[in-house]
């Protein structure tokens, strides 16, 4: 009998020394990592993840999923699926159509990051987020890393109007602004048209602001959910019929925003949860499991593991 099937999440493909949101696969070892599941799975399109297969191959099922929209999707990572014959679900926001400027975690990574010790502010940035009054030290690289992660994890689950002011704030604070840097690059419409061509490819919703969805008011919610969909649909000219959940973990979706999604016509949604899957898994509620930069051997160790059910 067929183990338990699994999701898989990347965003992007990418050389990087700093990578404090934990975001980028190495090309390197990602390809390393598609040869492992090309060994060892039936890769197949996520929307064929719950199906009961004709197929005697005993070996575990994968799908594999992006998140975001970067530049580096359509032009690292998809040439090496293509070239691995593996079919994957990209999830683009309408801000990565646009193409324009970075996603808001992005410029915070600058503004914390890029400073030097010499450079950083001696006073502490206050900020309240949601009501809670934070207080961060900028001194040094480590006071900052924490800041990072202080000021990340309560603006995931806020709406954008009240991103915005605080990542305004800081930039003021710092004295600097957030450059846009070939890293953080985003598909743009031709990206994200000559991705939409690429065979074993399907292209995703996944809103247009990268917004919390509950955080929003039903009107709102609804906007971002059919606007972004139609929006792809006009770009790659192709039915959009996936749907993955902005951040993805927990507060980051809710009863309402379920029903949302459905009504707006989608036929899946994927969460950032850890989990497996089976033909009884709600289409609605998928869970996935994140992929890091790990090597060959790390990844396969890892697979072991989530196939069993263990998040490690």
């Amino acid at each position: 009998m067929r183990s338990q099937s699994l999701v898989l999440m990347y965003h992007q493909i990418a050389e990087t020394k700093d990578d404090p949101n934990d975001l980028a696969v190495s090309p390197k070892n990602f390809a390393a990592q598609m040869s492992v599941l090309k060994d060892r799975c039936e890769v197949v399109p996520l929307s064929e993840i719950q199906s009961r297969s004709e197929s005697r191959s005993k070996r575990p099922r994968v799908a594999i999923t992006f998140d975001d929209g970067y530049a580096d999707n359509g032009e690292v990572g998809a040439p090496i699926l293509e070239a691995a014959g593996l079919p994957a679900s990209f999830f683009i926001t309408g801000i990565a159509i646009d193409g324009r400027g970075e996603f808001w975690w992005d410029s915070l990574e600058h503004l914390l990051l890029d400073l030097s010790d010499q450079n950083a502010p001696q006073d502490p940035f206050e900020v309240s987020i949601g009501g809670q009054h934070l207080r961060v030290d900028l001194r040094t690289r480590d006071a900052r890393l924490n800041a990072h992660k202080s000021l990340r994890r309560p603006l995931r689950l806020r709406p954008p109007e009240e991103i915005a002011p605080v990542i305004d704030a800081l930039a003021a604070h710092v004295g600097s602004e957030a450059p846009a840097c070939e890293r953080h690059r985003l598909a743009g419409l031709s990206g994200v048209q000559a991705l939409s061509r690429i065979p074993g490819v399907t292209i995703g919703s996944h809103t247009i602001r990268h917004v919390s969805l509950p955080t929003l008011t039903q009107e709102v919610r609804r906007h971002e959910l059919a606007e972004s969909r139609r929006l792809l649909e006009e770009v790659i000219d192709q039915p959009v019929l996936e749907f993955a959940f902005p951040f993805g973990g927990e507060g980051a979706f809710d009863d309402a925003s379920e029903v949302a999604v459905r009504d707006a016509g989608y036929v899946l949604a994927c969460r950032s949860i850890f989990g497996t899957v089976n033909h009884r898994t709600d289409p609605f509620r998928i869970p996935r499991a994140q992929v890091y930069d790990t090597r060959e051997h790390d990844f396969s160790a890892q697979l072991d593991g989530w196939f069993r059910g263990r998040h490690s």
